[in-house]
């Protein structure tokens, strides 16, 4: 089952919607706790394929501010980058070899930000066609 087959359920759907929409106003890790950041990650992203998953972080991260960004490298070990796509990477590395680390991260915000988006991204694709 994917990402699609997984919203054609409709309470499922609104859910995610309204999930988006939280994400979308405002700064990325306001108004979504870091259970919901996590929750939404891991259903959405186990039913991403790896391309998928480092294109939904790369949109993620491009809505970070630079400083978000560094402070999510920082604690992603990849040290004090900015760059989206770099940061992506490490992200996708991380949710292959190390899931449990996305989860321990959760109280910085940054991260939580990124994580959250990385679920909203996929799910406007979806939604959008």
């Amino acid at each position: 089952m994917g990402l699609t087959d997984m919203l054609q359920d409709n309470v499922k759907r609104e859910q995610v919607e309204d999930f988006v929409k939280r994400y979308d106003q405002g700064k990325p890790a306001d108004g979504i706790s870091d259970q919901e950041a996590q929750q939404q990650h891991d259903q959405v992203a186990a039913q991403l394929d790896d391309k998928e998953y480092e294109q939904s972080a790369k949109e993620s991260f491009e809505r970070l501010d630079p400083q978000e960004r560094r402070e999510a490298g920082q604690q992603l070990g990849v040290g004090e980058t900015d760059d989206p796509g770099e940061l992506a990477k490490a992200t996708a590395k991380v949710h292959k070899e190390q899931p449990d680390l996305l989860n321990d991260l959760m109280s910085n915000p940054a991260v939580k930000g990124a994580v959250a988006g990385i679920a909203a991204s996929a799910a406007k694709r979806v939604l959008k066609r």
